[in-house]
């Protein structure tokens, strides 16, 4: 039988439908790949993409892109506030901190790199300490979650401020891509838990007498307080003063350096005590015990004023701290030029002498001071104390302060001194309290055997615990 054979037009509509079906199917394939993508792209930058898979692994702990970008924000965010303006001088933050070289990091890695380690390190000790915490009984308490509540209600209210429809987009904009309501929860969550821990932790440790002595004993070099005598001139001729001042002592002692002062000044100079690092900051020098016992004399200037200061030598710590209560009446400057005149410093001490009237007018008692500090003073670190600073230590104070506290009184005694400093000027109503403190030099000792032992208690948590990167670390604060 012959074979059939189509017509020539026929054959070619099924070749033509043949090829239009290839074409579709590869439409159909294209289009199914394309939704794919995009599916991929929208899980990626998804808060389940950036919150759902390891970035990070510390032991068994597993941690995500989101909880990366928080801990690398909030390093970011404590390095700005740590360093305020001069942050500046370390890098441009309007340019990406990955072409910044980071002049902290000795293997020369990028500011991005840094803050990067400095994520892993926060979530490591997270690790650790958290773990620390719940093996200890710690867990959130109600004022902390009351903490948390607060907090989040902020971030809602300056998000609206700026623009955001949501916290979320506030929070994921400020802590990084990922983070949400909920993740910020569960981070601030550990921190509060992992903060009252570490604070019983190192407020735990006791130490004996004996023991806080032989501490200082072997380590007198690095806690005695360097005692001095020094002039502070602001006027116009100050370095011509602070000359005379140098070339009236040729080797004399303490009391040629007081006259020197007071016949060039007509002032008294001013005695007090510093650290060792607080002199240092103080006065730009660093001196050696030779010198230190030798009474050194030299000048410092900074932009307000020159200082000529006589070094009498080293303080061993061994006095007892003291107690007062005071009232603060700051002085305005009403023309704003950065300087107090004699009348607007008048105007804060007739104000405070006011004060003492009605104090000895009435029952003129330490708990009637303490109601009356309560009700007037302007210093809000004691305010709501009634006044009340204990433990107060040589050099601690404002020198006309400290000056009152140590000087030989009774409880009961009290004063007006003016004090002046970078935050007040103003004058202080003191009432003296007591001079039975603990020894400082015992304070100091144990402070720093209190922080040796916390310090080597955290170092054995952390302890062979390292981060492990993933895959997904390439997300990693990528917007």
């Amino acid at each position: 039988m012959a074979e059939a054979r189509l017509n020539p037009r026929e054959q070619a509509r099924l070749e033509e439908q043949k090829k239009n079906r290839k074409t579709r199917n590869r439409y159909i394939l294209i289009g199914v790949l394309v939704l794919l993508m995009v599916a991929l792209v929208l899980f990626v930058n998804s808060h389940l993409f950036l919150d759902g898979l390891a970035a990070v692994k510390v032991g068994d702990t597993k941690y995500t892109v989101a909880d990366v970008n928080y801990e690398y924000q909030r390093s970011y965010m404590q390095f700005s506030q740590s360093y305020g303006d001069y942050q500046s001088m370390f890098f441009d933050s309007s340019k990406p901190l990955s072409e910044q070289e980071c002049m902290l990091d000795p293997d020369g890695g990028t500011w991005d790199d840094y803050f990067k380690k400095n994520a892993e390190t926060n979530l490591v000790q997270t690790t650790a300490f958290y773990k620390a915490a719940v093996d200890a009984g710690y867990t959130l308490s109600e004022d902390e979650q009351s903490q948390i509540d607060t907090i989040i209600s902020n971030y809602a209210s300056f998000g609206k401020m700026y623009g955001y429809s949501d916290v979320d987009g506030y929070l994921a904009a400020n802590f990084g891509a990922g983070n949400n309501e909920k993740t910020v929860r569960r981070h601030l969550a550990q921190q509060l838990v992992i903060e009252r821990y570490l604070n019983d932790l190192y407020t735990g440790y006791t130490f004996t007498d004996e023991e806080k002595d032989a501490y200082y004993t072997e380590h007198a070099d690095s806690l005695n307080r360097v005692k001095v005598v020094y002039a502070y001139l602001t006027d116009e001729d100050a370095a011509d003063k602070a000359l005379a001042i140098l070339n009236r002592m040729d080797g004399e002692d303490e009391d040629a350096f007081r006259a020197a002062v007071k016949d060039v000044t007509d002032s008294e100079p001013t005695a007090t005590s510093y650290s060792r690092t607080g002199f240092s900051s103080q006065f730009g020098q660093s001196v050696s015990d030779e010198e230190l016992a030798a009474g050194k004399v030299f000048t410092q200037q900074n932009d307000k004023a020159w200082y000529v200061v006589y070094i009498t030598g080293l303080e061993d710590n061994a006095y007892h701290t003291v107690s007062v209560r005071h009232i603060l009446v700051k002085a305005v400057d009403n023309d704003g030029d950065g300087t107090y005149s004699d009348e607007e410093k008048q105007v804060a001490f007739d104000a405070v002498q006011a004060l003492e009237e009605k104090w000895r007018a009435g029952e003129a008692t330490e708990e009637s001071f303490a109601a009356l500090a309560a009700e007037q003073s302007e210093d809000a670190g004691s305010k709501d104390n009634g006044g009340l600073y204990e433990n107060i230590y040589k050099g601690q104070m404002v020198s006309e302060f400290d000056a009152f506290c140590f000087a030989d009184h009774a409880h009961g005694d009290t004063g007006i001194v003016y004090g002046e400093s970078a935050n007040y000027a103003g004058y202080h109503l003191i009432y003296f309290v007591g001079a039975d403190g603990e020894l400082y030099s015992r304070i100091l000792a144990e402070n720093e055997l209190r922080t040796e032992a916390y310090n080597t208690e955290a170092a054995a948590m952390t302890d062979g615990l390292t981060a492990e990167r993933t895959a997904m670390w390439r997300y990693v604060m990528k917007s």
